[in-house]
């Protein structure tokens, strides 16, 4: 190991610390600059640190920055857990951190150059040594100060404050004392403008610092308060107004050492002989324990940031977590006890609810970990409940006082149907027709979910419902969300209607007729379809939303079929259900979705399920690729289309992005022209396309004029191209695991054997280990259940653009609590089915607010 008295390593010991110390620069530019994504590096840029400090603490010797190295690695720990805004903070901190460590490293080498320089050549003038060593002192770093020698802190630590009794939970938060504009501006970035959005933004997550230590008996590693007197205050000040603050707390067993790095001053209010408690994970320095950025506060005050479960608020540039709680601990116990409970006391006693004024206060500030359970569970069960009563009230106010046509078919007449079919049902079709007919037997309208995956067999089902609709004296309607789909479900449904035209011929007395109306049906089409319908005469009428258009109306509309529901709003399906009076509802979806969720989702319709895909579907092989494969997936794309066969290649872009490391789809279709599929017949699509180019380009595709079709995620849901075999994903990562099984769905659905490859730059393990989970199972329910575990309800398939609830306490997992509110919004509205009584008066409001946002 090099040292100070052995002047020929100091050289390379100074350049390879400055190499290092550069490397760690550049990386958290780059990774700054990507949007703080943590790829950056292979395995992310924790570890990297990690190994980075291990080669910095080997040269310590000789230029003493282990210190500093020591701290990058505090403001960085745990970065991959942290929130966007949090790692650019952190990241930034540590970039001045570097700046100021690279300026040192290079000016201290410097004089030492010129000692060496003038060593060597045996040059006497004392002066000029003289002047260069003062030179060396004035660009070394200044040596620690004692805090009582600086000037008062710049931004000394807020201090509670009495807050006005006479404030509403509906006053703008401006009118608490110590939020003034500047704040005001940065709450309302975290939707907070209100006292009451106040109150009711939760915490992220919580530090449990309940465990307090004798410093002596502190271990390494462990995360636990101490409290203890200030011995000694050091602030180093440095460049770009970034000041380390060391402090020294000893108790009657030992010592411990706390650091800061804080812009300004140092953004801390210590003094010797002060009587503080600390909080945070215990590391070593210099053979002592320390704390690293810890949590502190006045030994003498009621615990807020050490010593208790400390809340952890999300939060933007400017609003600090510390000054959050501040404001937290003076308004919750204040004002929380003015919520008004919106639950009628029944129903909080027979489910063990907690009220909810003392849910609120729990939520911010437990006491222990029972409490928090109790909070979170009362605030859990509130999320669902208000769904489930809104989803139940609204089928009871389609259903109650409404007749629908009685259309069911008898098991005779459906065999007979079924019979003229190339294929035979699997029980879960067969199953699922009995429950559709079961409700088309009753007046009272249906309203069920049809689920199953790509190829499960859902239009057959859908058939024999409108079938038994016609039958019956009523007309039938499909809704798809896309012309080219709609035009699909014509033609099936020709075929399917057509094999047994003689039998329905017999029944009907007459052909049956449907018709296709899109918003590019010709005039003459359109005309006929209108009149058709309002007449009688169509039967049925499959179509995009041009089907519920104003002027066009139903002479007897009995059902109602609604394909790919989550594509379509609330209000789009009520136009759809309104167009005939009351008719009966279904509503399908290939996505699979989790039973739990689809009892949120979907509250108010019953639920079918085919989980069986019929026999001989042809199973889709899946590969995990890495960028060293890319060339083999080509390749298998050239020996595709040399059968005859066709390929979907998949970009999670649609033009490059500086922030993204994806392949954009223009780029990557550009590229593909020019050099690894150059010669074959590709097209472009994405959902930037005018409707009419995208279906114009994705049913030239099913007819065979392109060999490859480079896309988005618009080929996600609609496209049956019997022909492709292949589908190619990039940036596979970067999909969830549902949109990537209804990816493969794409493919196999003709006799050929068919491949999915799943093509990632990502080293990330889990990120791998997500991809192999695609890559191993088959099963669509499966992966949804996995998907929603992994990204969340708020994630799944676009569902925050949906106007679907943020949930941020309920666990739509929890099949307990989705069960139990399910059944308490039963109860209620068995007690009080207008919600007419006044206790209810909240409930009702809440709801339609509810109703609107989903609307919105």
């Amino acid at each position: 190991m090099p040292t100070a008295e052995s002047p020929r390593s100091l050289p390379r010991d100074r350049d390879e610390l400055k190499k290092l110390w550069v490397t760690a620069q550049k990386i958290l530019a780059q990774e700054l600059r990507s949007g703080c994504a943590d790829r950056t590096v292979y395995g992310g840029l924790e570890l990297f640190l990690s190994n980075w400090a291990t080669s910095v603490s080997s040269l310590d010797t000789s230029y003493p920055t282990w210190p500093e190295a020591k701290h990058v690695l505090g403001l960085l720990r745990g970065y991959g857990h942290r929130s966007m805004d949090e790692r650019k903070e952190s990241a930034e901190g540590a970039l001045e951190l570097i700046a100021e460590v690279l300026d040192r490293v290079v000016t201290l080498g410097q004089a030492q150059d010129r000692r060496q320089g003038a060593r060597v050549d045996r040059v006497a003038d004392s002066g000029s040594r003289a002047e260069g060593e003062r030179h060396e002192s004035a660009l070394a770093p200044r040596s620690p100060v004692r805090a009582a020698q600086q000037v008062a802190p710049a931004h000394p630590r807020p201090t509670r404050l009495a807050q006005p009794a006479t404030l509403q939970l509906e006053d703008p938060v401006l009118a608490l004392k110590g939020v003034g504009k500047q704040r005001a501006s940065l709450l309302a970035k975290l939707g907070i403008t209100r006292l009451r959005d106040l109150l009711l933004h939760f915490p992220r997550d919580y530090r449990d610092y309940r465990t307090t230590r004798q410093i002596a008996e502190l271990m390494y590693g462990e995360t636990a308060s101490v409290v203890g007197t200030v011995e000694d205050v050091q602030v180093t000040p440095g460049l770009r107004k970034l000041f380390r603050t060391t402090v020294k707390v000893r108790d009657e067993s030992g010592r411990i050492a706390a650091t800061w790095f804080r812009r300004g001053y140092a953004g801390l209010h210590l003094a010797p002989n002060s009587r503080i408690a600390l909080a945070g994970t215990a590391t070593g320095l210099g053979g002592m324990l320390s704390f690293e950025s810890p949590d502190w506060e006045a030994a003498d005050r009621t615990p807020l940031h050490t010593r208790r479960l400390v809340p952890v608020y999300p939060l933007t540039e400017g609003i600090s977590d510390y000054w959050l709680r501040e404001v937290m601990a003076e308004v919750v116990p204040a004002y929380a006890p003015r919520l008004v409970e919106h639950l009628p006391r029944w129903l909080l006693e027979q489910y063990g609810l907690l009220g909810l004024s003392e849910s609120v206060v729990r939520i911010h500030f437990p006491r222990n970990q029972e409490e928090l359970d109790a909070a979170k569970r009362r605030l859990a069960f509130d999320e669902i409940f208000l769904v489930q009563l809104s989803a139940l009230k609204s089928r009871a106010e389609w259903q109650v006082g409404a007749q629908a046509g009685k259309v069911r078919l008898d098991e005779k007449t459906i065999e007979r149907f079924l019979s003229c079919q190339p294929f035979s049902l699997t029980g879960a079709q067969r199953r699922v027709i009995a429950e559709i007919e079961n409700d088309l037997g009753e007046s009272r309208p249906m309203t069920r979910l049809l689920q199953g995956e790509v190829g499960s067999g859902k239009t057959i089902v859908a058939a024999v419902a409108l079938l038994s609709c016609v039958i019956g004296g009523y007309q039938a309607a499909l809704m798809a969300p896309t012309e080219i789909l709609a035009e699909q479900h014509g033609r099936t449904l020709e075929a399917t209607f057509g094999r047994s035209e003689r039998f329905l011929t017999e029944l009907l007395g007459r052909p049956l007729r449907l018709e296709v109306l899109t918003g590019s049906s010709r005039k003459a089409d359109r005309d006929r379809a209108y009149q058709g319908a309002a007449a009688g005469e169509v039967d049925v009428l499959v179509g995009t939303q041009a089907i519920i258009q104003e002027g066009l109306g139903f002479h007897r509309l009995g059902l109602a079929v609604i394909d790919e529901q989550h594509r379509f709003g609330v209000l789009q399906r009520n136009a759809l259900r309104e167009k005939g009076g009351t008719p009966h509802l279904l509503v399908m979806t290939a996505t699979p979705i989790p039973r739990t969720m689809a009892l949120v989702l979907y509250g108010d319709l019953d639920l079918s399920v085919i989980d069986e895909l019929p026999p001989g579907r042809q199973q889709v092989k899946t590969h995990l690729l890495r960028p060293a494969e890319r060339r083999h997936a080509y390749e298998h794309v050239r020996r595709e289309v040399a059968k005859g066969r066709q390929a979907f290649i998949i970009c999670p872009l649609v033009e490059d992005s500086p922030h993204l490391e994806a392949r954009a789809a223009t780029a990557e279709y550009d590229r593909l022209q020019r050099t690894d599929l150059a010669g074959l017949r590709l097209a472009l699509l994405h959902g930037r396309m005018r409707p009419s180019e995208k279906d114009r380009i994705m049913l030239d595709f099913r007819a065979g004029e392109y060999d490859v079709l480079v896309s988005t995620s618009v080929v996600e849901v609609g496209i049956d191209v019997p022909n492709a075999t292949v589908m190619l994903v990039e940036g596979a990562e970067r999909f969830g695991l549902a949109q990537l099984h209804q990816f493969r769905g794409r493919v196999g659905r003709g006799q050929h054997m068919s491949t999915c490859l799943l093509l990632t730059d990502s080293n990330e393990e889990g990120v791998l280990e997500k991809l192999r989970v695609v890559a191993s199972v088959s099963d669509g329910f499966r992966l949804a259940d996995e998907d929603l575990k992994q990204r969340g309800p708020g994630e799944y398939f676009g569902l925050k653009q949906s106007g679907f609830p943020d949930f941020r306490m309920a666990d739509l997992r929890d099949i307990r609590l989705i069960e139990s509110t399910r059944q308490a919004a039963a109860q209620l509205l068995h007690l009080d089915p207008e919600m007419a009584r006044p206790e209810h008066r909240l409930l009702v409001e809440r709801i339609e607010g509810l109703r609107q946002t989903s609307r919105s």
